[in-house]
């Protein structure tokens, strides 16, 4: 006869209840020796690396050493070798500081390849999906990317860890550390006494190690540990990640088709009033312009907001799109027409900005921030197009694309030599119309503008030679500035450094 009570019996089955019906909190793999020890490797590798190749003032060329470096390390680690084609966008980036002198996107390229860094884990952890359109890859992201700074403080446990196995290795060393030290500097005393070249030598040494000590140096050594602690918490993510960890809801959230319908109809009468001004008056002869507006003026007013206008606009369609995709009958299907009729105005919008910016940049010529608009006005328009497409089937992850476009076309600004354009635009329009105004602007821009500033160091007008023999003069003064103080050397080989100062002998 059992002792246990009915009460005892009863808690018993209860128990074995909860464990069959629950389910398993997913654990985080734990790593083996040999990848803590392969992950702190890559910590000391990436972190000096940064520092010697990515740190330094001006670096070229040992950029993209760094990157040839990541992926070498990254391949031993046995990542997957599709998603590790992630570092393709960032080798474009590091090809930016081989072949263009530009500096302005150091810093941005900077941040960027960190946030691709971490959708690189993303990728292997989770997984990217065109035909996922729940919003979990930014909540992922930022899970990521939380994750990889807390546990920062991995590396100095771990290192601790194993320095307490191994403390009489180490005291033995340290030991023989102490002992070497009165031993050559007695050594090195005597030597330079014996030698005077020996000598020379050996303070050179001396001095060169002095120079090194100074806070730009520290802050460069600071900087690429912290670059080095952050892609070590991106591996470590990828190592122990796990696809349980964030679980969102996939509940689709209705709107009411009949309060979209009047604020879509309300937005769009507004806007077609609006197009109608624009095809009466940005696209009409000059002499129908109203209160004595020339083209160049109208242009210049409003087009930010125009801008700003179009990115609302488009929020406003994924929005609508989102609460009503699973829905249908008629007021489903005037959401989605309205939708159709509010993106084809936004691309008049885009239209009408690009039409703004073209009069603008042919009255005073192409400026950086022009090209850039440019630029980004045309990607915005390849943007639309897919939203027409999300529009009407509402079945892929129209951010995730967004994101691609955005990744383009920042790609392409890092390997099209944007001040060379520039110059060449600045250039021609004073070789044929003898505008001059845009030249000064020209000849401030960097060494990539060279091979257009060349032109005009034949030109007839002496105020414009001078402007150009200015252009090849700083450059050449930068550069040797730098090679006297020790801030040039290959690493910060760059071919479009070295035409400018090939053209400016």
């Amino acid at each position: 006869m059992s002792n246990k009570s009915n009460e005892d019996i009863c808690a018993e089955n209860m128990l074995k209840n909860i464990e069959a019906n629950s389910t398993p909190i997913p654990m985080k793999p734990s790593l083996t020796q040999k990848q803590k020890y392969n992950l702190l490797m890559y910590l000391l590798v990436s972190a000096i690396s940064f520092t010697l190749f990515v740190a330094p003032s001006r670096a070229g060329v040992s950029v993209l050493l760094f990157m040839i470096i990541q992926a070498g390390w990254l391949y031993y680690l046995k990542l997957p070798k599709t998603q590790i084609l992630m570092l393709a966008p960032i080798f474009v980036l590091a090809l930016n500081a081989f072949i263009s002198a530009n500096p302005m996107w150091q810093l941005p390229n900077l941040i960027v390849a960190a946030v691709l860094y971490a959708f690189m884990a993303v990728w292997i952890v989770y997984g990217i999906s065109f035909k996922n359109t729940s919003p979990t890859l930014f909540l992922r992201f930022a899970e990521v990317v939380g994750n990889t700074f807390l546990h920062s403080p991995l590396p100095f446990k771990w290192s601790a860890g194993a320095s307490i196995k191994k403390l009489p290795v180490i005291r033995r060393v340290l030991a023989g550390v102490v002992i070497s030290i009165p031993v050559l500097f007695f050594l090195i005393v005597m030597l330079a006494n014996a030698d005077a070249i020996f000598s020379h030598a050996v303070e050179g040494i001396f001095i060169r190690m002095l120079n090194l000590i100074h806070l730009h140096t520290i802050g460069r050594v600071l900087f690429g540990f912290i670059v080095g602690l952050y892609l070590f918490g991106i591996l470590y993510c990828i190592f122990t990640g796990s696809k349980e960890h964030i679980q969102v809801a996939n509940r689709q959230i209705k709107g009411d088709c009949v309060i979209l319908g009047v604020v879509l109809t309300s937005v769009l009468l507004v806007y077609t009033l609006f197009v109608a001004i624009q095809f009466r008056y940005l696209f009409a002869p000059p002499y129908d312009l109203p209160y004595g507006l020339n083209f160049v003026t109208y242009a210049r007013r409003g087009f930010f907001e125009l801008l700003v206008l179009t990115f609302l606009n488009i929020a406003f369609i994924l929005a609508a799109v989102w609460l009503t995709k699973s829905q249908t009958g008629r007021g489903a299907t005037f959401i989605k027409w309205m939708c159709m009729y509010l993106c084809a105005v936004t691309v008049v919008l885009l239209v009408s900005s690009f039409y703004r910016m073209w009069l603008y940049g042919a009255s005073d010529g192409l400026t950086r921030m022009r090209t850039l608009v440019f630029g980004f006005l045309i990607f915005e328009g390849i943007g639309l197009v897919f939203t027409f497409f999300y529009i009407m089937r509402p079945k892929f992850n129209i951010v995730l694309v967004y994101c691609l476009i955005a990744l383009s076309y920042y790609m392409v600004l890092n390997v099209v030599p944007l001040d060379r354009i520039i110059a060449r635009e600045q250039v021609n329009r004073y070789v044929v119309n003898g505008n001059a105004g845009g030249l000064v602007y020209a000849t401030r821009l960097s060494a990539d503008a060279a091979p257009e500033i060349a032109r005009l160091l034949d030109s007839d007008d002496p105020h414009v030679r001078y402007l150009a023999q200015t252009y090849f003069y700083r450059i050449q003064l930068s550069h040797w500035w730098n090679w006297e103080s020790g801030n040039v050397g290959w690493r910060q080989w760059n071919i479009s450094q070295e035409l400018a100062l090939r053209l400016g002998e």
